[in-house]
């Protein structure tokens, strides 16, 4: 807790922003030292916005089905971790073992369409997501897209999006705003992840000479660790740009460990379906 602070605003208004009593408030700030916010000079408690989304997260955590100090521990571990914007990054820095594979764009739409196709024939019902560089190559897929998440239980994607189709969080799937000069903005990403089955195709678009095909250095993975931490990451980004994940998608990465991983013969039919993709006559 920091002395001298003169700017924020009171516990009324941490109260009346985030849904919860002033006197629960205080109450958790005396079990459990949450939230801090600061003292101003005059020794009044001031808070930020930042106290709003703290408490807010909590609050999500919770409804998840967690006591209030482990959703308070979840929440604290995760502002000691800064927030990765690049999917393809996490996953190279957690899971080096990884084998990575530069892929033409063809490859690759096989790929993702395989993995996003098997979300739909098993009915599920998965958390679906996706980056897609600029909103104009989100355009092109708009209709799978809305067919993925009319079958899912939530679906979101992350662009550079424009005028032409502007994001809205409201929007279904979610279109989530990717800030200025966010790597993500070259990478190319599908995740699919349910309780019984999880894939994730991660890639970054390695620079190229002008005329030159399209080439991605990319990661393929039915491994549900992998899977999750990817997910945590496009989450991350759609909560910063406005969205609000559902409770039952922050229980689902939460409960990773307690989910059985994707199957061999659950893998080896997503990757057939990429295959008779790449085998069809161009």
């Amino acid at each position: 807790m920091t002395s001298g602070a003169t700017t924020g605003f009171s516990i009324g208004v941490l109260a009346s922003r985030t849904g919860v009593t002033p006197g629960v408030l205080r109450t958790w700030d005396t079990r459990f030292g949450f939230p801090a916010g600061m003292r101003s000079d005059t020794g009044h408690r001031r808070f930020t916005d930042a106290d709003v989304d703290l408490v807010r997260q909590v609050l999500e955590v919770r409804a998840t089905g967690l006591p209030l100090q482990m959703a308070i521990d979840a929440v604290r571990e995760r502002q000691q971790h800064e927030p990765s914007e690049s999917v393809h990054a996490a996953l190279a820095r957690d899971f080096p073992h990884l084998a990575v594979q530069r892929l033409g764009r063809r490859a690759l739409v096989a790929v993702s369409h395989a993995v996003e196709d098997e979300s739909m024939a098993r009915a599920e019902r998965p958390v679906v997501i996706g980056t897609f560089q600029e909103g104009h190559r989100y355009t092109g897929s708009r209709h799978r897209w809305d067919e993925l998440a009319r079958t899912s239980s939530w679906a979101a994607v992350v662009a550079d999006f424009d005028d032409a189709l502007p994001a809205d969080v409201s929007a279904n799937p979610a279109r989530c705003q990717l800030p200025e000069g966010s790597p993500m903005r070259r990478e190319w990403t599908v995740v699919s992840i349910s309780t019984a089955r999880a894939a994730v195709v991660s890639a970054w678009e390695v620079p190229s000479r002008p005329g030159e095909d399209a080439v991605f250095e990319s990661v393929i993975s039915t491994h549900r660790p992998v899977v999750v931490a990817a997910a945590k990451v496009l989450v991350d980004v759609a909560r910063a740009a406005g969205a609000t994940p559902p409770p039952h998608v922050v229980r689902l990465l939460d409960e990773q460990s307690r989910l059985p991983d994707t199957s061999a013969a659950d893998a080896d039919r997503m990757w057939l379906r990429a295959l008779a993709r790449l085998d069809q006559p161009r």
